[in-house]
């Protein structure tokens, strides 16, 4: 695993994007084979006469997409990195402390106080920038996306997003910035995407049971 660590962090200094791709696209494939497992052992249950069949082409589709924006993501962690730069990933941890109540021993101890203010404004900067444009704009184009590769028109795209988007979003709020934080506070920048696609492979899950199941169900409903 260690071996694998360090030929992954190798190929992602010299080849970013291309490494990161490989790797969104293989977590998304996971995803998708997830859910759809869940999701025909779920219909077999319900109807042993008609087993539903692994979909090869929807699980396409899927990684199609992760490989394609997976760019979007390297540039963006890099633009909230420049934008609200933090000084170092140790700002958090406190290194030991000096016995005494010296001038020198307190300007350090209220500096590493001022190092840390600064930082958690710096997070909350970052994880406000991913919740309110990132996030919003990676659902619209997934949704979008997905209805024009699965054969549908604009209209088809646009039907989809005003029926997912929303509480896809909301759902993601109750998780992703958690995530998020804990990756823009101490994972550094080579990591931030891989690290976020570690969480992404449950997620990716449950986009696509969204993007096919709950369609399906919301479709049926207005029927």
């Amino acid at each position: 695993m260690a071996a694998f660590f360090r030929f992954w962090t190798r190929q992602a200094e010299a080849r970013p994007f291309t490494t990161v791709a490989a790797t969104e696209a293989c977590l998304s494939a996971c995803g998708d084979l997830l859910a759809q497992t869940i999701g025909m052992h779920i219909t077999s249950e319900a109807d042993d006469d008609k087993p539903k069949q692994y979909d090869f082409w929807r699980t396409s589709r899927f990684v199609l997409f992760s490989t394609c924006v997976s760019p979007l993501g390297v540039r963006w962690h890099r633009f909230l990195d420049s934008r609200f730069p933090i000084r170092s990933q140790n700002t958090w941890f406190r290194t030991r402390r000096k016995p005494g109540h010296s001038a020198a021993t307190l300007a350090a101890r209220a500096k590493r106080r001022s190092e840390q203010s600064q930082a958690a404004k710096q997070v909350g900067k970052r994880l406000a920038s991913d919740v309110l444009l990132y996030e919003p704009t990676m659902y619209t184009l997934f949704f979008g996306s997905m209805a024009i590769l699965e054969g549908g028109g604009i209209e088809d795209a646009k039907y989809r997003i005003s029926q997912l988007l929303w509480p896809t979003y909301l759902t993601g709020l109750m998780i992703s910035p958690i995530v998020q934080t804990i990756n823009f506070a101490f994972v550094p920048l080579i990591y931030r995407v891989p690290f976020g696609s570690c969480f992404d492979l449950f997620w990716d899950s449950y986009l696509s049971w969204v993007n096919n199941e709950k369609l399906s169900m919301i479709e049926s409903a207005t029927e």
